[in-house]
């Protein structure tokens, strides 16, 4: 009697180069696993830089000396070769899970790849390399009220801890500058509507930037106090350098120069269970396909 194949999971994300900031990509695929215990479980970075950065870094003995427990990401390949090296034992189907925050260009290249490789045909069905494979959505989905109230329920906590201490909360989320991200917007007003007027968001890459941003809390009045966080998976380069860098030009500069106390939480929302439990409930409605 022939025997199904095994399935598997990819997660999907840009990376970090960060070893800090690795704990949150750590905990949504540990999260993963709970829920899928019988599914190998992999994770891929789309970039480049950052892989080349990690492979640099295997034959770094002083580095792993000081970062102990990191081996997997020294091999960390891109989605496409994770995708081909699970095939190595014959097709199975596979399940890849975004955990981009919104439909933004990576994601949607990340689509492509998949919906091309979904349209694999070859003569003998036997040998199409994925007899399934099939890509769960980003955090915020396709922008949907439903997405939304998700990820607000998600970030309630914190939203409800900045508000709560007499504060205004701002995300600084990465956007595109070359993408009309309205799902932020979006996100803002529920959030807004869940905890008051003090919930900002803003973008790295489009609008509103930290100037726009800074200028709606002083307008909204009432707070002098901030806490920056980044609405990104992990706290990498964009929180460190962008968001809580000394001087005037990152976030918490700006802030501060403007005379507000800031408290910067740099940690990624990957590392929140309650958001990395989003990626799993999108993996489980993609689950009943391998049935």
């Amino acid at each position: 009697m022939k025997t199904q194949p095994s399935p598997a999971i990819v997660l999907a994300a840009f990376g970090t180069s960060d070893p800090e900031a690795l704990t949150a990509l750590i905990n949504i695929k540990q999260r993963v696993a709970l829920s899928f215990p019988n599914i190998e479980v992999r994770l891929a970075f789309t970039s480049g830089f950052i892989r080349r950065i990690w492979r640099k870094r295997s034959g770094d003995c002083e580095f792993q000396a000081a970062h102990p427990g990191l081996d997997d990401f020294y091999g960390v390949l891109n989605p496409l070769s994770t995708l081909a090296a699970l095939q190595e034992n014959g097709p199975c189907p596979v399940l890849v899970q975004s955990l981009h925050v919104a439909e933004g260009s990576e994601y949607l290249d990340l689509k492509s790849l998949v919906e091309q490789l979904a349209g694999i045909r070859t003569q003998q069905p036997s040998m199409r390399p994925f007899p399934l494979i099939a890509l769960g959505e980003p955090a915020l989905g396709d922008g949907s009220a439903n997405y939304i109230s998700r990820a607000a329920e998600a970030l309630g906590p914190l939203a409800f801890d900045a508000v709560n201490e007499g504060g205004a909360l701002v995300l600084m989320g990465h956007g595109n500058e070359h993408m009309k991200m309205t799902v932020y917007g979006d996100l803002e007003r529920e959030l807004r509507r869940l905890h008051g007027p003090h919930v900002h968001i803003g973008l790295v890459e489009g609008e509103p930037g930290p100037d726009r941003v800074l200028e709606a809390v002083v307008k909204g009045g009432g707070v002098r106090r901030v806490v920056l966080a980044p609405l990104m998976v992990v706290a990498g380069e964009h929180a460190k350098k962008d968001m809580a860098a000394e001087g005037t030009e990152s976030w918490a500069g700006k802030f501060k120069s403007r005379g507000f106390e800031v408290s910067v939480r740099l940690t990624g929302l990957g590392s929140l269970d309650s958001w990395a439990d989003i990626y799993v409930e999108h993996l489980k409605r993609l689950a009943g396909e391998l049935k």
